[in-house]
């Protein structure tokens, strides 16, 4: 081998080396891309899912208060109770305690 065919043998491996580093950063740049797509897929799908689940949520309890609604007060008079008046979505807060929704009320 001459000088000059040794210098490009050593040129065209210097190349074949710049070229398998040029496409390990490209592929270390394609899993970002990817994670980042990914990222925002899984936002997107997230958001659907509470959407869904308030959705659910909103018309279980819709049903619940449907099939309760109607025999409750009936319930407590069998049992001795006397129901004054029913209320829908109540929100009580007494001494400062917490608050929640109540259906029957005893009068206290």
């Amino acid at each position: 081998m001459t000088q000059v065919e040794i210098e490009q043998a050593v040129e065209s491996v210097w190349a074949l080396f710049r070229e398998t580093d040029r496409q390990f950063e490209e592929t270390d740049r394609r899993p970002d891309q990817h994670f980042e797509e990914t990222r925002q897929e899984i936002a997107t799908f997230s958001k659907s899912i509470r959407a869904a689940e308030d959705l659910f949520i909103d018309q279980w309890n819709h049903l619940i208060e449907a099939l309760v609604k109607p025999e409750v007060a009936s319930l407590f008079q069998a049992r001795g109770s006397t129901i004054n008046q029913t209320l829908q979505w109540l929100d009580v807060r007494r001494g400062g305690g917490g608050g929640g929704d109540r259906s029957v009320l005893d009068g206290q």
